[in-house]
């Protein structure tokens, strides 16, 4: 049997439908707009994000007050040609995804620190529904943050291109995500299974940004991962990887970093923007 084609009405109607953030969205991410609602189209969603949006903490040293309003987080990562921290990754990522048609939980996790510092549960992470199955959705861990979906099943243990990624359940509701280095296993963050309202998240927000305990406070970071490697920028230190291949750099100047976040991680801003930098960011030897 044949289908007949839709007619242009009924396409023009589908179109104006669809929000105007939602198909710049898209664009942004340099994806097409998907009209299957399964896991794989959550897995190309997924990759599209973080392979277009870089995790970026720069906030704070550009006298902005991070915002949580998803009008201005929207602006900010669509239009601004900026990237965010969890919450505005992974915020935007959940209104994106639920106006697709996808469930999604909002919940909360607690980073390992490499230092033994304290853990608080100030990262966001999502839950998405596809395939009758639940899946970790996080656009915002940074540069060992996994590129695709994982999928919430004990010893879950996936390989994306040179990262590997390990899922456990330590307890009921409770799991631990693991990242490969080497010959061991790494913990990244305990992840707890919950649902949170998105205003919720406002005051972990606050903490990372303006904490004296949060490594974002003193510290500027920006991270983009890619199935080769990818690339991170620790105050005035830029480590880029692809395969066994490891490059160090160290910025000498605002106008050096300024070009080295438009070439490494796709960031637009210029050297008057940054009005609250250390004034021994570049004193290095």
């Amino acid at each position: 049997m044949s289908v007949e084609p839709e007619s242009s009405c009924v396409m023009a109607a589908r179109a104006l439908a669809v929000p105007e953030w939602l198909t710049l969205y898209f664009k942004r991410i340099n994806l097409a707009m998907p009209s299957v609602i399964n896991a794989k189209t959550l897995a190309e969603i997924h990759f599209a994000h973080i392979n277009a949006i870089a995790y970026d903490m720069l906030d704070v040293f550009l006298g902005i007050t991070p915002s949580f309003n998803m009008d201005d987080i929207s602006t900010k990562l669509i239009a601004g040609r900026r990237g965010g921290g969890c919450t505005q990754l992974n915020g935007l990522l959940a209104v994106v995804l639920e106006a697709l048609g996808f469930k999604v939980r909002r919940t909360l996790s607690a980073v390992y620190r490499e230092d033994s510092g304290v853990r608080l549960s100030t990262h966001m992470v999502l839950l998405v529904s596809a395939d009758n199955e639940e899946w970790i959705c996080d656009a915002g861990f940074g540069y060992r943050g996994f590129l695709y979906p994982l999928r919430l099943h004990h010893n879950e243990q996936v390989v994306q291109g040179v990262h590997e990624y390990r899922l456990q359940r330590v307890r009921a509701l409770t799991w631990n995500i693991q990242y490969r280095r080497g010959a061991q296993w790494i913990d990244m963050y305990v992840l707890r299974e919950a649902s949170y309202e998105p205003h919720e998240f406002v005051v972990s927000q606050f903490f990372n940004a303006y904490s004296p305990l949060s490594l974002f406070k003193k510290n500027l970071v920006c991270a983009k991962p890619s199935l080769n490697g990818g690339s991170y920028l620790i105050n005035a230190f830029l480590v880029s990887v692809q395969g066994d291949k490891r490059a160090r750099r160290i910025v000498r100047s605002v106008y050096e970093l300024v070009d080295v976040l438009d070439e490494y991680f796709d960031i637009e801003l210029n050297p008057a923007d940054f009005v609250a930098l250390p004034t021994d960011l570049f004193d290095v030897l």
